[in-house]
């Protein structure tokens, strides 16, 4: 379907992609790196570490 653009389309695709570059507009989703820890992983590992505390701790006494 991309054949069918004329050189004017092309120029104006040329230019909005420029102009999104400019702007930081251009980013795709799937290329966004999610943050390495997030609330529910900082929870996750506290809840396991105090098990195993927990677990220690029964044994121990």
């Amino acid at each position: 379907m991309s054949d069918n653009f004329t050189e004017r389309d092309r120029r104006i695709d040329l230019q909005t992609r420029e102009i999104a570059q400019e702007a930081k507009l251009d980013t795709d989703l799937g290329s966004m790196v999610p943050p390495r820890w997030r609330a529910s992983t900082v929870i996750v590992v506290s809840m396991i570490l105090l098990a195993f505390a927990v677990m220690i701790g029964a044994a121990l006494f």
